[in-house]
């Protein structure tokens, strides 16, 4: 075999072996990438307005579907979407008194009374996803955008003070589960309206999400993503005139796109 013949044997070669490599590049840069994720979180609600304070956080959790989807033909612009069902616990007390109008006696007051609320959600999140280039193993993502959710499961445990019956050992009045009215009255009767109680959730809500995280690749296509973000709400959670309220939640997102 004479070098002329060598020469393009090799250059064959060569030329095979940089169409392959391109071919595995252009598969590794997919226009689309779906995964599942999961995220717990700690939830609470902002009181913004009425005789009512956040008493704690909560510990919800997030599951559902993720994909992302390339866009303006560079490799770090996303756009990100979701169908994430989610859960946020959180307890608020009243620091008024709360009387029952549906009384015989025309009222009972109920003093520290506490609600404790744990609403699920469909949310469909729709983001802008900023990537880095592979820096080392690992790419770096911030994203921001909005989250309308739809109410699918709503609970409400109720409590109040053990000093307001005569006996003082009752802790828990079932009489407090939205099946009567009552109204919010401090000492200058400012605050009047239906209570916060179940059925006075807004069956429709609406957020601000902010993250940051990172994705590395595990073996092929695969890729595992962490990070954290913040879901703040624009809406307020109760239908009642004499409160408002934001449930808002901070999770650590953990997910596997395939």
């Amino acid at each position: 075999m004479n070098m002329q013949i060598k020469a393009r044997l090799c250059l064959c070669a060569l030329l095979s072996g940089l169409t392959f490599m391109h071919t595995v590049s252009a598969q590794d840069n997919r226009k689309v990438i779906i995964g599942f994720k999961a995220s717990p979180n700690f939830a609470w609600t902002r009181m913004m307005e009425g005789p009512m304070e956040n008493n704690g956080l909560g510990l919800g959790f997030s599951y559902g579907l993720m994909g992302d989807i390339n866009i303006a033909n560079n490799p770090n612009y996303w756009l990100s979407t979701e169908f994430i069902v989610t859960s946020t616990p959180s307890k608020i007390n009243t620091n008024d008194t709360l009387w029952s109008e549906k009384s015989s006696n025309g009222g009972i007051p109920y003093k520290n009374a506490s609600f404790s609320y744990n609403l699920q959600y469909i949310q469909i999140p729709i983001t802008l996803k900023l990537k880095t280039n592979e820096i080392g193993k690992f790419k770096y993502w911030g994203q921001f955008g909005i989250a309308p959710a739809f109410l699918m499961q709503q609970k409400l445990k109720t409590a109040s003070s053990p000093s307001v019956y005569g006996s003082g050992t009752q802790s828990h009045n079932p009489n407090l589960d939205g099946n009567d009215k009552y109204d919010f009255k401090g000492d200058a009767g400012n605050f009047q309206g239906n209570g916060v109680f179940m059925d006075d959730v807004r069956k429709a809500r609406l957020s601000m999400i902010m993250g940051v995280g990172i994705e590395t690749k595990i073996s092929g296509k695969t890729m595992f993503s962490a990070g954290l973000r913040f879901d703040n709400a624009f809406s307020d959670v109760f239908m009642d005139d004499a409160v408002d309220g934001r449930n808002n939640f901070l999770g650590i997102q953990l997910g596997v796109y395939f």
